[in-house]
């Protein structure tokens, strides 16, 4: 239910044409629960390295102090490589949402990692929350499965889903390498944002970065081959 403060003016149907008439961010309002201090991490980020990686520095409540510069991955999305079409793009797009902000990361361990939340390159596996200022305004938003559009009445702080947010606006693919809690929700953010051709999907077959790597993978190998032949 949509809080009395933001009232509905559009639903699905109108939302591509909301979209392509604005630069407004579509906004994924969404609760993580409650935080205990061995759970989540309370992050600000300092560098984003494209449109799924991110340098962070982390605070340490037992020490009391901040641990600078630790790389962190995004755990349910995967973005264009910086090589692809929209690979900058989609950089540009979190740099706009996280870029000096505070985040909760909430680490996310994985069978192919041995549930550590650690990936291959020794980043931190994550879900990203922000929260922050929602101004008076007209805003878009996914929620509940849905795009709409309305005018928030009155100022107040919003928690938002990072990874949804990258989906649901076309500059992120879900990951399909693994299942988790929440996958449904995440394909469904995706399917709005792929029939609306946000995004990277203004393209008509992007190609998702495991497939280009492993395109590249195979030409680097062939490569090889030929230099060993010569």
């Amino acid at each position: 239910m949509l809080s009395p403060n933001l009232r509905s003016e559009t639903t699905n149907d109108d939302c591509r044409a909301t979209f392509m008439q604005s630069p407004l961010v579509i906004i994924v309002p969404d609760d993580p629960g409650p935080t205990t201090s061995d759970a989540a991490l309370n992050a600000v980020v300092v560098k984003v390295f494209d449109g799924d990686g991110f340098l962070a520095n982390v605070w340490n409540p037992i020490r009391e102090a901040w641990v600078e510069r630790i790389p962190f991955r995004f755990a349910f999305i995967d973005a264009p490589e910086m090589e692809q079409p929209f690979g900058q793009a989609s950089k540009d797009f979190l740099t706009s949402l996280i870029a000096r902000k505070s985040l909760r990361l909430d680490p996310i361990g994985k069978e192919s990692t041995g549930y550590m939340p650690i990936d291959p390159y020794k980043r931190i596996l994550c879900m990203a929350f922000l929260t922050d200022q929602m101004e008076v305004g007209e805003i878009e938003y996914y929620l509940n499965g849905e795009c709409g559009a309305g005018s928030v009445k009155k100022a107040r702080p919003v928690t938002r889903n990072i990874e949804l947010e990258m989906i649901v606006n076309g500059w992120a693919w879900v990951v399909e390498q693994w299942a988790f809690d929440r996958e449904d929700e995440y394909f469904e953010a995706q399917n709005d944002a792929q029939r609306n051709r946000r995004g990277l999907w203004a393209m008509d077959n992007p190609e998702p970065p495991w497939k280009f790597k492993r395109r590249q993978k195979r030409r680097s190998q062939a490569s090889e081959g030929q230099d060993r032949l010569i």
